[in-house]
């Protein structure tokens, strides 16, 4: 890894009221408890890592985020999958669990010690 991430998680609320671990990755974190349309490009804008429940992530959006390498979906967002792979931007689906939070965190630590 080189450098720090920046994680954004867009729609925190959606996801649980769960208290999330601190990844054990050099990071900053930044959460909303949701985001409209609007404000996704401006939040995402400085992210490494996008991390959404709900909030679409579409290609006009990541055609703007010129620092993003990975998003993270927990439920049901629809993220454009094809411009996302043509950029090189990683999309990853969190598998259901029975602590999401864990789960979570145990995925993102993965993707950038993979790095």
């Amino acid at each position: 890894m080189s450098g720090k991430e920046r994680v954004v998680f867009l729609d925190r609320a959606a996801f649980t009221a769960d208290e999330l671990p601190i990844p054990g990755f050099d990071h900053n974190w930044s959460e909303y408890p949701d985001s409209d349309m609007v404000d996704i490009v401006p939040r995402l804008f400085w992210a490494t890592i996008a991390i959404t429940h709900a909030c679409p992530i579409n290609a006009d959006m990541v055609g703007q985020l010129h620092k993003l390498k990975r998003i993270v979906v927990t439920g049901p967002a629809v993220v454009g999958g094809a411009v996302c792979e043509a950029r090189g931007i990683a999309v990853h689906h969190l598998p259901v669990s029975d602590a999401p939070g864990l789960s979570l965190i145990g995925l993102l630590e993965a993707m950038v010690s993979e790095a």
